[in-house]
């Protein structure tokens, strides 16, 4: 039997502790042409399942919990229970496209059964349709939850970028926790001074049950002169326009934005290699403090660009997958109290989380129909109430904004994201042909 990661395991207790938090990632794709009939898509997915073996898998805790969670087979496995439909009320505009992302996405899965579904969405704009693929956080990250995208779409051969590990594990288990526990002491001081509370109010807040959901496009070539004179990346540039939608949500809330007001979780992958198209988590983490508090464009993204090159070079990311292969030699009771404890106790060193996965730079289609555009979603959870998901696809970048319900100026931010880029990157250009919601 296959037992989940201790991160993976993790993500279940994040439900478990917390009753407003829902822990599932996905995106929803916005195809052009008629909408196929339900019974169409759930052929096509029962044909390709076998390309994810794991996803006709539940999870099963063990006795008395001693033992991490295993995949089992699930024995009433019922394809109608994970590919649906839903229509989307008229005109399917952005507000209706919106409320039903965040109604569909705050819905937790049942355990009882393997933890990802398929929705058709019918009746958006111009015509369009939708299809929203959803995984639980325990069954796979944002890099190898692509996985699913390769059972509903055809995905022409090198359309998924590649995966860009950490580096992979050699050698034998004592010279591997050995350099694991090196890397912990080299990268846990930079992870530590992160650790600090942010400086006074924050975006934090309680989690409910509820979602908002909010996004905005931007074509990546818009980005490529302010790369190359400025010598930053695009995840820095994104990451930029992040920062000045959160600059532009504090002071609209009448906030100060501080050097450290803002703190974000930004996921790196550790994957190494092709096994990225297998589902799992293999995740590690930076805690950057966002330069809010600079309102120039060009020295924002430089700020950025010196956060994260520092971030790196103090073994940060390291430290965190050294951190979890030392984790996978303690028993799991330990682990699990310890996850459990710390995910009740409150914080105050974390207000965001911002995910950058890179998607398919090639056209997807599904049943011969073309994906248009694909938006990406973030969970929310443990006091953090907005997350920014970025996923790019066939030369857009689409930034997806989760919220809770209490988050009635969600807009405010996103406006912000696409004025920040904007204000960077030169005079805006819209979307070539875009009539979508």
């Amino acid at each position: 039997m296959e037992h989940l990661s201790a991160l993976s395991a993790a993500f279940l207790s994040a439900e478990d502790v917390d009753p407003g938090s829902s822990m599932v990632i996905g995106s929803l794709a916005v195809l052009g042409g008629s909408a196929p009939r339900l019974e169409e898509l759930r052929d096509l997915v029962e044909e390709r399942l076998p390309l994810a073996p794991l996803y006709r898998k539940r999870v099963r805790r063990s006795m008395l919990g001693l033992r991490a969670p295993v995949w089992e087979d699930d024995p009433d496995f019922d394809l109608g229970d994970h590919v649906r439909r839903v229509a989307v009320p008229a005109p399917g505009g952005r507000a209706e496209v919106a409320e039903v992302m965040g109604q569909l996405m705050a819905e937790r899965m049942d355990r009882d059964h393997p933890l990802w579904d398929v929705t058709l969405v019918e009746g958006l704009a111009g015509g369009r349709w939708g299809l929203l693929s959803r995984v639980h956080h325990a069954l796979a990250d944002g890099v190898s939850g692509t996985a699913l995208l390769r059972v509903v779409y055809d995905m022409p051969e090198g359309a998924a970028p590649p995966t860009v590990g950490l580096r992979k594990s050699s050698g034998s288990w004592l010279r591997r926790l050995t350099g694991a526990a090196i890397d912990v002491g080299r990268g846990g001081l930079a992870l530590g001074t992160a650790l600090v509370p942010v400086h006074g109010p924050s975006v934090t807040g309680t989690i409910h049950q509820g979602r908002r959901y909010a996004w905005t496009a931007v074509p990546l070539s818009s980005a490529r002169e302010v790369r190359r004179d400025l010598h930053v990346t695009v995840n820095d540039v994104a990451l930029a326009a992040v920062t000045a939608g959160f600059r532009a949500l504090l002071i609209h809330r009448g906030v100060e934005p501080h050097p450290h007001a803002i703190r974000s979780l930004v996921p790196v992958s550790a994957w190494a290699g092709s096994g990225a198209n297998e589902p799992d988590n293999r995740v590690t983490l930076m805690l950057a403090d966002l330069p809010v508090q600079i309102d120039d464009p060009v020295e924002r993204v430089q700020a950025v660009h010196e956060v994260i090159d520092r971030l790196r070079h103090t073994g940060e990311p390291a430290a965190g997958v050294a951190a979890q292969q030392l984790i996978s030699a303690v028993p799991y009771p330990v682990v699990e109290s310890a996850t459990r404890l710390a995910l009740r106790l409150p914080h105050h060193h974390l207000s965001t989380v911002t995910t950058n996965v890179p998607g398919p730079q090639q056209p997807l289609s599904c049943l011969g129909r073309e994906v248009e555009q694909m938006l990406p979603y973030v969970p929310i959870a443990d006091r953090v109430c907005i997350g920014v998901a970025m996923f790019s696809y066939c030369g857009e970048l689409a930034f997806g904004v989760t919220g809770d319900l209490d988050v009635t100026d969600l807009d405010v931010l996103v406006e912000g994201i696409d004025a920040g880029w904007w204000s960077l990157v030169g005079p805006k250009v819209p979307l070539a042909g875009d009539q979508r919601p």
